[in-house]
């Protein structure tokens, strides 16, 4: 029986500010879908269980909510060798934490630390289950360097014998502890990212014969993420076809300033614009006022599912993608594919949405029943994870 579950979140999450808006019934106020730690209190709340949950949030905060504990720790900024270590010490950091609160379980997301320092849990008898939100390498771009594949040996050998299951969000993240481990590694379980339906039903469909053919992006702006060659694509198609095609991107990041710069040096000021952060009201109105989102990810970076992809569906918009993005094989039916590493093959894709308006509508029809996984609560992680650690196998 689990009475007490620990959990430690990834990417510097505020999981204080979540866990208020949890308990007033809200989510995340800066979060289109249902944070990951507030359905892990959801889950501790179903079974009746103390939580411990802790973030690499820097600000130290710590709160003490009846049976919740919340705790910001976060990791010491370091590189090279002294990065490793200081990897090394977080996961020992938070296994003391985890045996001092006596966890029954420990709930560990990607990105928190290296995956193989996860095998000191069973072997101080906290059974782990590691939540990949991303893959473990941009998919179909395996790192090859010495440092990675030593890494990835190490790693091979925790997916084998640590963890009780790996909960997975996408087919390429179960894929690649298959591929990692030679197919010999344990249960694999997939989740899907939840959503309440309110929000997306608030979103107008737009008529596709509407002018001009409007692109969002929204998320991190990193170079990783592709946005500066989103400005390339505008280039283009605004000389192959000036007026035909207009672009919003959303989002902060370390290169906005590069973007932006871009986007000035290409004389694009009246055909992309980049507000930056905008709150989810004003995301809704730019919902309505897109046709499609594009997600042109490159192969710096591991994507889990993108998220921002699966939004888009919901708010029954088609997105332009590429396999590097694994929502890409989820939602095919509502997405036209273009190459990896290439903006041209995106701006391809986009010239051939914007100007095929059949087979815009055609996308756009097929949104409605892809967007059900990411409704459907039994795919969530609540869920899910009653179903695993309530299993007869469980220790």
């Amino acid at each position: 029986m689990i009475r007490r579950v620990f959990y430690a979140s990834a990417g510097n999450a505020d999981i204080i500010a979540s866990h208020k808006a949890w308990v007033n019934g809200d989510d995340n106020p800066t979060e289109v879908s249902i944070t990951f730690s507030g359905q892990i209190q959801t889950f501790c709340q179903d079974i009746g269980a103390d939580a411990l949950l802790v973030s690499t949030h820097p600000d130290g905060r710590v709160l003490h909510d009846g049976k919740f504990r919340l705790q910001h720790i976060g990791k010491r900024v370091r590189s090279g060798l002294a990065f490793h270590l200081e990897e090394l010490r977080y996961a020992w950091q938070l296994l003391c934490i985890a045996k001092s609160f006596k966890a029954d379980v420990a709930i560990i997301d990607s990105g928190v630390t290296h995956f193989f320092m996860l095998a000191l849990f069973p072997l101080f008898g906290i059974p782990v289950v590691p939540i990949l939100h991303n893959c473990l390498w941009p998919a179909g771009y395996r790192p090859r360097s010495l440092v990675q594949r030593i890494t990835q040996a190490l790693d091979a050998i925790s997916w084998r014998r640590g963890p009780f299951v790996v909960i997975a969000v996408s087919p390429e993240a179960e894929r690649q502890v298959g591929e990692l481990t030679g197919r010999v590694h344990r249960p694999v379980v997939q989740i899907r990212a939840q959503f309440h339906r309110a929000y997306f039903a608030a979103i107008p469909s737009i008529d596709p014969t509407t002018a001009p053919f409007r692109v969002m992006f929204i998320g991190r702006v990193l170079e990783a993420k592709g946005v500066l060659d989103i400005v390339q694509m505008a280039r283009r198609i605004e000389d192959r076809a000036p007026g035909l095609v207009r672009w919003t991107i959303c989002g902060r990041g370390d290169d906005l300033e590069r973007l932006q710069g871009a986007i000035d040096e290409l004389e694009l000021g009246a055909v992309v614009a980049a507000p930056g952060w905008v709150s989810l009201e004003n995301l809704q109105d730019i919902y309505a006022r897109s046709h499609a989102s594009i997600i042109p990810t490159r192969s710096g970076f591991a994507e889990g599912l993108a998220m921002t992809a699966a939004e888009a569906i919901l708010a029954g918009r088609p997105i332009i993608s590429n396999p590097i993005v694994p929502a890409l094989e989820l939602l095919m039916p509502a997405a036209m594919p273009a190459r990896s590493n290439d903006w041209e093959s995106h701006a391809e894709a986009v010239y051939a949405l914007a100007t095929d308006r059949a087979l815009y509508a055609r996308l756009q029809v097929a949104c409605a029943a892809l967007s059900e996984q990411f409704y459907d609560r039994s795919h969530g992680l609540p869920e899910v994870l009653k179903r695993v650690l309530h299993s007869s196998s469980f220790p």
